[in-house]
Order: C-alpha cells, then structure tokens, then sequence
C-alpha cells in the first residue's frame, strides 16, 4: 500500500465523527468471500425492488397541489362535503356551422337525455333547457328561455349566453357535464373513453371535451410518455459519455449496472410504498441517472489511479474506498439534504419528490461501494483503456493552474463583479403560479385553455361560499344589495363571467311576477319581498336552491368563471376584493369569502417563498454543519459553504433577469442546485485535507489536490451539463427550467470550485 493510501488511513477524527472505521476494515481485509456476499445481497435487494416495477401507476391529481395544513383548504373540504366539488365537471363543445339550426339543436338534445341517465353523471346542463319565470295562480311556471326555432346571434346575445353556452369565436353549443367523484384514475379513464365513444357514435366526431377530468388523463399520458423518452435519452446520453470516457467494455458495462440498479432501487421503492408516478416524479430518474454516474466516474478514475501504480486489486479497492469513500459518503448525504430540504414545502407532490429523490442519491452511493468493489475483484483490469490521453489531460490541466494562478485577483474581480450584477435581478423576481403552470407554452392542453378563454369566457372557476345568519336574512334588502354591489364589483373588477348565485333565481322571479318583463329583472322592491320569498321555496325550485344552498339554507355558492392569468394577477386582485368585502359587504347577516380550487392554488405561492426560504436554510445550515464535522476547520466550512451557496443566490437573480417565474414547478431548482454543486467541492476539500495532513505548505497542496482532482470535477461537471440538458426537450416546464438552472448553476459551480476555491485555499501562498 503507497505512502497515500497510509496516510488516508489515518483519518482517525473523520472516522471518529462518522463511525466508519468498521465498513472501511471491512474493504481492508477484502476477499472472494465478501465479493459473493455483495453480489448475492445486492442480488436479493434488486429482485424485491423488481418485483415491484409491474405494479408502477402514473397519475396526476390537480388537488394534490394543495397547501397541507392550510386552514383554507380545511374548509373547502367541508363546503365540498355539502356542495360537492365544483370542478368535477366536463364542458362538451359541439361545433358545426349549423350549430343554430334546428336540426342540429334537436341532435344536441338527444345526446344531453342519453347521457342523463349514466350513473356517473350527476347533470348535464344544456342551454335549450334554462328558463326564465312565470308567476301564474298555481306558482311558479317555467318558460324556456331560449326559443324551439333556429337561433341567430342576435337571440343568443340578448340572453346572455353568448361565451356562456354558445361558443364566441366559433359557431358551437357547450354542453356543461357534473360527474361524480372518481374512486381513482382508472374508472375516471373509463368514464372519458366511453364519452368520447358515444360523441363519435352520436355523429359528433368534431368536439372537444375538457375540464378537471380530461386534463388529468392527458397529463397522464404525457407523464407516461415522457417517462419512458427521459430514461431512453438518459440511457443513450450515458452510453455515449461512458464510451468517450472509459473505451472499453468493462467501461460501459460496470457504470450501466450500477444507474440501472439505481433506478430500480428507487421505482421499486416507490411502489413499495405506495407512491405513483406524477409530474415532478417523472424527473427522478434522469436526476439519478446523473447523480449516480458521478459517483461512479470518481469510484472508476480512482480505482484506475492506484492500479497504474502498482497496488494489487485487493489494495486498489482498499485504497480507493479510503480515498474517496468519505467524501463520497459525504457529498451523497449533502446532496440528500438538499432534496429533503424540499420537505419543508407543504405541496404532497414536491415534497415527495424530494424524499424519493434524497432515496435515490442514498441507494446510488450504496450500490457504488457494494457493487462495484465486488465486480472489480472479479474483474481486476482497468476499467479505462490506456492511450495517451492522460498526457492531455495533464497539460490541460497545468495550463489551467498556470493561467489561474497568474491571474487571480482578476478571475476573483470579475467573479465578484459578475456575481453582484447578477444578483441585482432578484427583486425583479416574481411569484406566479396558474392551473395548468407544469407545462410548456404550445402543450395541446394549454391551447384548449386558450380555446376555452377565446369562446368561453374563461376555463378556470371561481368560486365564493357566503353565510347567512339566518335563511330569512336573504330576502333582507340591505342584503340583496350588497349581493348585487358584490356581483358587479366581481364583473367589473374581478373579470368574473356568467355569475350564478340566489341573486339570479331572485330576479328572475321579480320578473316573473311581472309577466317575464326584462326591465323587472331586478331585486325587488319592498312591498314584493315576502311573495318573492314564498315562490323563492317553492318546490318547483328545488332543483335550482339545491345546487346552489346548503341543506339548511345558511350557505351558499357564488359561481364563475375568469380566464387563467396567473396567480400573481389573482393574488392582487385578491387583497382588493378582501377589502372590498370588509368594507362595502360582510356584516352581522352576510359574510362572503373565496374559496374554491383555484384560489386555493393561488395560495400556494404564500407558501413558495417562505417554505423555499426555510428549505434552503435548513440545506445550508446542515451541510455546514456535516463539513465542520468532518474536516473540523471553520475555514474550510465557510469556504465550501461561499461556493456552494453562491450558485444558489445567483439563480435567483438570473431568474429573475430572464423574467421567469418563480412557482411550484420552478421552486425545486435551487435545492436541487445546490444539493448538486455541493459534490466536486467537497471532492476537492477532502483531497486538500489529506494533503495537508502530509504536512505539505498550503500552495503545494492546492496544486496536488487540482492535478489529482481537476479532471473528475471536470468530468463529472460535463456529464452533469449534459445529462440535465436532456431535460431541456421535456414538455413539462418544471423539469425544463430544472434542466436549464442546473446546468447554469453547475456551470458556476465549476468556475468557483476550479478557479476561486484554490485561490481562497491558497495557490498563491508566499511560503512555497
């Protein structure tokens, strides 16, 4: 065993700290035996977690995107407990030129009454079917509101229903379907194959379904698909690199097994324990596939090192481990913090994709140490073919020092100066979020969204609840107008459309009681308030009152519909209406208040923030403390915390310097970057570290620790770029902008741990 190797050995404070001196002696006495051993427990593990992989689900849930915990969602899930979910419909667009004429409206009108009777559909609304009121002496009488013969445009607009059921741009007419709540995805799916089958039969071929429902089983699809074109990329991508790494075929078929093994490991984890596939798992395995490499190229790069000088396999793998175990063991548990730091985010799929993929980075390190050792005893040669590319790699290397080590203060200037302008773009940094913010611009999904908001005034719901103190406080005329104050201020300020409340059946029925007259369609006066209330409970309106109110008639739903402009849009528009409410609207008879899907994902940005701030303190915090522990120097914490951090803070900036905004989807880049770029930095502290314990001076260890560690760092920095850029082609904008940060930040990373981190540790040192 060489002088290094000794030296490795003697770590006694490290091992102390972390109780590793039993699984390093365990690779000291390293045999035939303890291979087997590896090999058939690494065996064992892989077909448990294989046996799984059958059993894997795809599945995308808009209210798993929810805030936890929040008080809001709380009573939303009780108002859903009274009302039943007001997104769990489906709007049906039937286009046709004809869409006006009587024949095609006869057609419409059968395809609503057969599909009536499905036990999954609890209404299906049709336009010919709304009707305007009558008051005759028997009650209350319903006229249709729209007439039996052909419609024109003109017909449509005067009754309101122009972008409410009849489509603006394009001549359609908008069936509106409430369904049940699914159990599960499968018989979701089952329900939109058999509508669409239907459609088609009926001679609807041309129509165009969305809504909750529909949305969730595309990005499914999507998930799916994407799932299957990551890891093929990702596979292909890492053939490639390892090919021009390593040229041979021990170099392709060791670091293949060990990301294979990985993704296993982890998918079949998930199974395990219950978890399916969504859109920010989807990115898990191309994440591995990257993190895991890295770890292997170090493993691979060292291994080869001590067997060009002369160590038996049995030493190479002993020293190896010594040598880079540590920080390997370290950086793995540093890049894990970095993912479980999204656990402070209180959105179910963000944090368990931060728990899966902290899983996965554990069992990569795992199966490296375990696999790998056990192969290379049966397998002693080089992993990588000799030719004359060390030498390259050499010059390269000491022209870089060389050039470095001329011009440090001005690569320290320039860094600096870059730094502060690009951190001057944080505060142009904007929270923002939408209903369909996971995918990128020209998704087929989005361009039904803009379909929708096109022709009928907006996809996305909104919704209201309001409390009364008593069921007769509604017929209060204060209180019908401040409903009327509230509906306009919703119109006028809010771009609510086509509002559906008790104000509605109200006026309607004060026009009733004037014979239908239009300039009656009013709240009524005094004098006709205890015969509007009569009429308002008669029996012919239950089914009008019940979609509405609850059972004891002290709440009910204030219904619409806006376009989906963001949630930093809403959000303003939010704290005005608040206190609009407070001041013009809630009082001891009525208060009103948001509530609703949408607003509850607009919430989700108060949460970004503030959780994203306690994440990445939590991060940095830790890893500090896990490198103050392991080097015990306050010097080299601060140090590698200046270069790990910096990344991180510059994201920030250029985020906001390209206008992209910061949300659910594109919060998790900054733990991911900095979970990431904590890897080469503590390679190349740790390779300092045993330096200067050979007592070396400060400059002459910075140059061993560059020329020893300046190629993996670089390496592995290229397959990091390389691999998250594969990212780049996905239709999911979070893992997009994933692959576009992560490759910037890693980029950054290699600049400071390559060229400002020597400097600090001293290149320049006068004692040479």
């Amino acid at each position: 065993m060489n002088k290094l190797t000794q030296k490795v050995s003697k770590g006694k404070a490290e091992d102390k700290v972390f109780r590793l001196r039993t699984l390093w002696r365990f690779y000291e006495s390293f045999n035939a035996k303890k291979a087997t051993f590896c090999l058939l427990l690494l065996a064992l593990l892989t077909a448990v977690f294989a046996s799984q992989l059958p059993k894997l689900r795809f599945s995308y849930s808009f209210d798993s995107f929810f805030p936890e915990g929040d008080a809001d969602l709380e009573r939303y899930n009780k108002l859903t407990e009274e009302f039943g979910l007001y997104n769990d419909f489906l709007f049906v667009v039937l286009p046709s030129k004809e869409a006006y004429t009587t024949t095609f409206i006869e057609r419409v009108n059968t395809l609503k009454k057969s599909m009536e009777d499905w036990p999954e559909v609890t209404e299906v609304r049709s336009p010919f079917e709304l009707a305007k009121f009558q008051i005759n002496p028997f009650g209350v009488n319903k006229v249709p509101l729209l007439p039996k013969t052909e419609l024109n445009e003109t017909i449509i607009e005067e009754s309101g229903l122009m972008g409410n059921f009849f489509g603006r741009e394009q001549k359609s007419i908008m069936l509106f379907l409430e369904h049940i709540k699914f159990a599960d995805k499968e018989a979701s799916d089952v329900f939109l194959a058999k509508l669409t089958d239907h459609l088609e039969n009926e001679g609807f071929e041309n129509h165009n379904v969305s809504g909750k429902t529909q949305i969730q089983l595309a990005f499914t699809e999507l998930l799916e698909t994407e799932l299957g074109r990551l890891l093929i990329l990702g596979f292909v991508t890492v053939l490639l690199v390892l090919i021009l790494l390593f040229r041979s075929f021990k170099g392709l078929l060791l670091p293949l097994s060990v990301l294979l093994l990985t993704i296993i490991w982890t998918l079949g984890f998930m199974v395990l324990t219950g978890k399916q596939v969504d859109a920010m798992v989807v990115m898990i395995p191309a994440i591995l596939l990257i993190v895991a490499l890295s770890d292997v190229v170090h493993f691979a790069h060292k291994f080869d090192d001590f067997l060009k000088k002369g160590n038996t396999v049995q030493g190479a793998i002993n020293a190896t481990v010594k040598t880079i175990g540590k920080a390997t063991f370290l950086t793995s548990i540093t890049t894990a913090i970095g993912f479980l730091s999204l656990l402070f985010i209180p959105i179910k799929p963000i944090r368990e994709f931060g728990m899966y993929t902290a899983s996965g980075v554990v069992f990569a390190f795992l199966i490296t140490f375990i696999f790998l050792p056990a192969l290379l005893y049966f397998l002693p040669k080089p992993i990588e073919r000799s030719d004359k590319s060390a030498d390259r790699w050499n010059a390269l290397l000491s022209s870089l020092y060389l050039l470095i080590a001329k011009y440090q203060k001005g690569f320290v200037a320039v860094t600096a100066l870059a730094s502060i302008a690009i951190m001057l773009g944080t505060p142009l940094l904007r929270i923002n979020t939408g209903l369909n913010v996971g995918l990128q611009k020209d998704e087929p999904i989005l361009e039904t969204v803009a379909y929708f908001d096109k022709n009928f005034d907006g996809f996305r719901p909104f919704e209201m609840v309001a409390t009364l103190s008593t069921p007769d406080d509604l017929f209060d005329l204060e209180t019908l107008q401040q409903l009327e104050r509230l509906e306009s201020y919703l119109e006028e300020n809010y771009g609510v459309k086509h509002i559906q409340s008790p104000l509605n059946i109200i006026k309607g029925l004060n026009s009733g009681i004037y014979g239908a007259s239009t300039s009656k369609y009013a709240i009524p006066e005094t004098k006709d308030l205890r015969k509007i209330k009569r009429y308002f409970f008669s029996p012919s309106l239950n089914e009008e009152r019940s979609y509405l109110f609850t059972e004891d008639q002290l709440q009910f739903r204030i219904l619409g519909r806006t376009e989906d402009l963001g949630s930093h849009h809403f959000n303003t528009l939010n704290k005005d209406l608040n206190a609009f409410l407070e001041k013009e609207i809630n009082s001891e008879k009525l208060s009103v208040s948001l509530t609703g899907s949408s607003f509850l994902i607009d919430k989700t940005d108060r949460y970004v923030a503030g959780s994203l701030a306690k994440g990445l303190g939590f991060a940095i915090i830790m890893v500090f403390v896990f490198i103050l522990a392991f080097f015990r120097s306050l010097k080299i914490g601060l140090l590698t915390l200046l270069v790990n951090a910096l990344p991180v803070l510059l994201l920030f900036g250029l985020m906001g310097l390209l206008g992209i905004d910061l949300n659910i989807s594109t919060a998790i880049v900054f733990t991911v970057a900095f979970g990431i770029a904590v890897d080469d930095s503590i390679h190349f502290i740790a390779r300092y570290q045993i330096e200067k314990e050979r007592k070396l001076e400060a400059n002459s260890a910075v140059e061993r620790t560059f020329f020893s560690t300046g190629k993996s760092i670089l390496i592995t920095t290229l397959i990091i770029a390389i691999g998250f850029s594969l990212l780049l082609t996905s239709v999911f904008s979070g893992a997009y902008y994933l692959g576009f940060f992560i490759v910037i930040a890693a980029v950054i990373a290699l600049v400071l741990d390559i060229i400002i981190l020597p400097i600090l540790l001293g290149m320049g040192s006068k004692k040479s």
